[in-house]
């Protein structure tokens, strides 16, 4: 089973597979923001590069 939600930062429809961390989050209603994976990469990256820069 799979459900289908806009990016939070994009808004592009991407679906939610079982199993998945975000799909718990989905069912649980524990969270309203939800990324694909392009984005989330793109975030993590920067975090990543803003705590290094930072030293």
């Amino acid at each position: 089973m799979h459900y289908e939600v806009k990016c939070t930062s994009c808004k592009k429809a991407f679906k939610l597979s079982e199993g998945e961390e975000q799909y718990k989050q989905l069912k649980e209603r524990k969270s309203r923001l939800f990324y694909c994976e392009d984005c989330k990469h793109k975030i993590r990256f920067d975090a990543i590069r803003n705590f290094f820069s930072n030293y």
